[in-house]
């Protein structure tokens, strides 16, 4: 199976590798916070047809992976009475049940010797091996080892959970041996969140654990096992693991950015090592490479009401759910970052543009790249009717060569001051509506009239506010313009490509990133903001 893309869930690389034939060590590490359960149970989750799974956990309380998971509750107990059958396997008087009202016991305790009859009937076929879990266990025995955790455990019902007598001296790792060792020959996924808190509980080196699990249930047995670690630092534990994955979560200009690195998956293809993700709805969410395609064919363009009196819709639902739309009589800088995709500028501009042409208001359009007319002419043509095309649309071209299109209008290209004079534009849009848009891509209009076109543009750019119209101005940060574009702005919002994902975040007013999405629809793709949280 290929690397596939799991957008919405974990990479696809990690679910291949503990895929792949034979038994898989994961090291997931990372500080606190920055989603290392959450990563391991949406593994287990998404593995658990296929892979029988046991996961310990020694840190987070039940309930608080109840309410992220609601799934682990039924599964929870299903363990519960399997562990019971086990004990009862293992013990050779009867267990003591002390009384409690919270838990059905009468019940559980059925259904717990149904399946010892069942375990007792079967014949085994295939084996775990133990012999390190042994070596280790003698080793505690004989005081080398660990704290002194030798005592019999009575079982008993607390809080809903049942507590047993395994009669041995690491009953968690019995148990992970005793599971693997039932669902031969399926492979078993155990997970222990955390190998610290292990380590801690017994006394003995994380590394110890490691080692001894790694021998007898990775390599002999076909077993996965997950590693989670707490903290993201390189230690000598990555060199365990046949992989390992760091969680991280960094400030940039004082906004959450989080990071999943894979360092090494031993024998699988990496194709991507390096993903954005986010914690949103205490779910992870991996964020891909930002593309985009204008579709061939494509329905008239819906337009989208817009928030308020004062203020327009950007045609993007989104957009004007974060930042509240585009204000009349107003500055709007949108920057894009230099490594911003070309489609995803186009995408953006064409939105604006067809929600502003569906409503029969005027669009004048200096464009931040060179259009291509005669797909521009198709596209526009199926978005909106033809008549508002004509009668509400302007691209300003300096080329002096006349494209033959009616949208086209040519200016000489030469004084910014003369090209760029409301009474020559507004005559041009005089059978549009208002509020008109000015949208107009600054670092091409610098290559073609020199650094200081804001200065010979902001005599337009006033009256276009006093009249209550928009400036959309389109820029970077190099720019010549730009500071006194981010000055001057009443709206500034900001788009960067981080690891080849198109993040989105407003400057003016302030907000947390978001990751840009594009869902294909019967129109132009529509453009998605997921929180970075």
């Amino acid at each position: 199976m290929t690397a596939e893309s799991h957008a919405g869930r974990i990479p696809g690389e990690i679910l291949n590798f503990l895929r792949s034939a034979g038994g898989h060590s994961l090291i997931v590490k990372g500080e606190a916070g920055t989603g290392k359960t959450t990563l391991a149970l949406q593994i287990v989750e998404e593995l658990m047809e296929e892979q029988p799974n046991y996961y310990l956990s020694s840190r987070v309380s039940d309930e608080a992976l109840y309410r992220q998971f609601p799934w682990l509750k039924e599964k929870s107990r299903r363990d519960s009475i399997l562990r019971a059958s086990k004990a009862f396997l293992k013990k050779t008087r009867p267990p003591h049940v002390k009384e409690s009202e919270s838990v059905p016991k009468d019940a559980t305790l059925r259904a717990a010797m149904e399946l010892l009859k069942v375990l007792a009937k079967s014949e085994t076929v295939a084996t775990v091996v133990r012999s390190e879990l042994q070596k280790l266990e003698g080793q505690i025995e004989s005081g080398e080892l660990g704290e002194e955790e030798s005592g019999q455990y009575g079982a008993e019902f607390v809080d809903g959970s049942i507590i047993l007598d395994l009669g041995v001296l690491l009953p968690e790792l019995e148990l992970a041996y005793d599971l693997a060792e039932s669902n031969l020959p399926k492979k078993t996924l155990v997970i222990i969140d955390s190998i610290d808190g292990l380590s801690e509980k017994y006394g003995i080196l994380s590394n110890r654990i490691i080692n001894t699990l790694q021998k007898d249930l990775v390599d002999h047995s076909s077993t996965n096992i997950i590693y989670v670690l707490e903290s993201g630092g390189k230690t000598n534990l990555d060199y365990l693991g046949d992989g390992v994955v760091v969680l991280k979560s960094e400030e940039r200009r004082g906004r959450r950015v989080r990071h999943l690195v894979i360092e090494k998956l031993r024998g699988s293809r990496i194709e991507k090592w390096r993903y954005l993700f986010t914690l949103a709805d205490g779910r992870m969410k991996t964020f891909e490479h930002t593309q985009v395609t204008i579709p061939e064919v494509m329905k008239k363009h819906t337009p989208v009401d817009d928030p308020g009196d004062s203020m327009v819709s950007t045609g993007i639902e989104d957009f004007d759910r974060i930042i509240g739309g585009l204000p009349k009589g107003g500055l709007v800088l949108f920057e894009f970052g230099a490594d911003i995709p070309q489609e995803v500028i186009e995408c953006i501009e064409l939105t604006v543009v067809a929600d502003f042409l569906s409503k029969k208001r005027g669009v004048m359009w200096y464009p931040l790249h060179s259009l291509n007319y005669p797909t521009l002419d198709r596209q526009v043509n199926m978005l909106v009717a033809k008549e508002r095309i004509s009668k509400c649309l302007r691209i300003l071209d300096t080329s002096g060569i006349d494209a033959g299109y009616p949208f086209v209008s040519v200016i000489e290209g030469n004084d910014a001051s003369n090209d760029f004079r409301w009474d020559s534009l507004s005559y041009m849009l005089s059978g549009a509506s208002t509020p008109f848009i000015s949208i107009f891509g600054y670092d091409a209009m610098e290559a073609q009239y020199g650094n200081d076109v804001f200065k010979h543009t902001h005599a337009f750019i006033d009256i276009m506010k006093r009249e209550g119209n928009i400036v959309l101005a389109e820029a970077t940060e190099i720019s010549a313009s730009f500071p006194a574009l981010a000055h001057q702005s009443h709206l500034h919002v900001q788009l960067e490509s981080i690891d080849g994902t198109v993040m989105f975040c407003g400057i003016k007013p302030y907000t947390p990133y978001f990751g840009v999405e594009f869902e294909i629809t019967e129109g132009l793709p529509k453009v998605k903001l997921v929180p970075m949280i």
